[in-house]
Parts: structure tokens; sequence; C-alpha cells
């Protein structure tokens, strides 16, 4: 075997982490925790057993409180209310009101709401657009041709109309989970 491998562990000693505390700290320690404890014991005997004719010093004497006079009793009524006998006596009468008359609509003009997804100059573009709406099953996705004043074309792709509040919001929602942006259109539809 190497010589430097060699251990000797019959003569290794054992040395603690800790530094070493000298004995006069813990006897010190030891005297002032008992004195302290005798101290308690002995504020607690004096103050509950005091001499004769020493004063106590923890514990003062309880001082009388002041007397306060007495509440004068409420008057009773002559009349007391009796809520079982009062109560089936009363008769509460509600007021006639005319029934409600709904005014109708007029049925020949009906108001509408379609969304616009987007306008492009090409069709090619709307037509993807259009395609992703389909996809996300929205209802009723179209794309018109519009020429504006100036004579460019434009290519519109809109939804609906929507005939209530819940499929407009729906389909609203719908579309700003994708981030496409839409704008309320409000039509006026002859039937």
């Amino acid at each position: 075997m190497n010589q430097t491998m060699r251990h000797d562990y019959v003569n290794r000693k054992i040395r603690s982490s800790g530094r070493k505390v000298p004995h006069w700290v813990i006897m010190f320690t030891l005297v002032v925790t008992i004195l302290f404890v005798v101290g308690l014991l002995f504020l607690s005997w004096h103050s509950v057993d005091p001499q004769p004719g020493g004063q106590q010093l923890l514990v003062p004497k309880p001082q009388p409180l002041p007397k306060t006079p007495a509440l004068p009793k409420p008057q009773q009524s002559q009349k007391a209310f009796d809520f079982y006998t009062l109560l089936p006596d009363i008769q509460v009468k509600a007021p006639k009101v005319e029934a409600y008359k709904s005014t109708p609509k007029d049925a020949s003009q009906k108001l509408n709401i379609l969304l616009q997804a987007g306008s492009f100059k090409r069709l090619a573009d709307a037509n993807r657009l259009r395609a992703q709406l389909i996809l996300l099953n929205l209802p009723s996705v179209v794309t018109q041709k519009a020429t504006s004043a100036s004579g460019s074309t434009w290519y519109r792709v809109r939804l609906g109309p929507f005939a209530n509040r819940s499929t407009l919001n729906k389909a609203e929602d719908i579309m700003a989970q994708q981030n496409i942006e839409s704008i309320r259109i409000k039509i006026a539809l002859d039937h």
C-alpha cells in the first residue's frame, strides 16, 4: 500500500465543532436564574399574605364604586298593542289599475344589427377572414362588394342580421377571443 493512503484511526481525536464554554459562565447563569425565581416567589407570597401591620405592595385595595341613581320605570300605556288581535281586523285594499296595454311595433319595419368583421381591397383577404369565421361556427357570414364614391372597390365581411341580443353578444365574444375587432351596424329590414 501507498504511504499516503494510510490513515491512523486509533490515535485520531474527535473535535467538537463548537467552542467550549467556561465553567464560571455556567455557574453564574445558574445562580442568576435561581435568584430570579426566588425573587418572583417572594413577591407573590408578599402580595398574597402581607405581614401584620405591613402594607400590601402590589395589590391595591378596591375602592367602592359610586352609586348611580335608579332609572325611572317606563310608564305603560293604558292600551297595550296586541299583535294577534289587531292583525285580523286590518284589511288592505289595493288600488284599481288598468291592465297594461302593449304598443305593437310596426311589423313592416324591423331593426336588426349586423356585425362587420373587416373591409378589404382584395377579395382573397376577405374570403380568408370569411372562412375563419365560418370555421368558428358564426351565423350568416357573407362577403359583400361595395364601391365607394371615389370609385374604389371594397369587400366587406359581415355577420347577421341578429334577431336578438344574446346571439349578437355571443358572436362578439367569439370574435374578441380570436382578436377580431367588429363594428355594429344597424339596418332596417323591410318585410
